[in-house]
């Protein structure tokens, strides 16, 4: 099976999403290769983890296990990855065969930059990158709410089905 992502359209709904809530979004196919994303670059607090060779293979995996828990569960799944940041995946359906998948994520999902830090210091404390610039990154981030996010995963919820509808994405 092979899904055929119209990017133009794609491309400006991603830009729309990302100008209303400030958070990367991320489509991959059903094989879980990147697609498209927007902005391109990831957040610098992923790029730090990223240079890590241990943190980039935990990265690949937490991604896939949630993308076989948003299929299993056939709804918008969020979780904490592995560094400590909140993400959300989307299956994208076509009938009831999933032809990819939205994904938002690298969110500061805390009630202080204090109470973060120390759950992301501890999760990454055996990887390689410098600590002070790893918590510089995550100063930078935006402390977001659990209702921020709540909404914007029903946004990101919407916006599957209207690819579908749209004939954004086909097989």
């Amino acid at each position: 099976m092979i899904s055929n992502f119209n990017l133009e359209k794609l491309t400006t709904l991603l830009q729309d999403f990302y100008t209303i809530t400030h958070i990367r979004i991320t489509v991959f196919n059903e094989i879980f290769e990147e697609i498209t994303s927007y902005p391109k670059e990831r957040a610098s607090f992923c790029q730090l983890i990223r240079t890590d060779t241990k943190a980039r293979q935990r990265c690949k995996k937490c991604d896939e296990e949630a993308c076989q828990m948003a299929s299993s569960m056939h709804t918008t799944y969020v979780y904490e990855c592995h560094a400590g940041l909140k993400e959300a995946i989307m299956p994208i359906y076509l009938s009831n065969i999933v032809i990819g998948y939205l994904f938002f994520g690298h969110v500061f999902a805390y009630d202080s930059y204090e109470a973060g830090w120390k759950v992301v210091e501890e999760k990454c404390k055996n990887y390689a990158p410098n600590i002070y610039s790893l918590k510089q990154a995550c100063l930078k981030q935006p402390l977001i709410s659990e209702d921020f996010i709540l909404a914007a995963s029903n946004l990101m919820h919407a916006i599957a089905s209207y690819l579908c509808l749209e004939r954004m994405v086909t097989l």
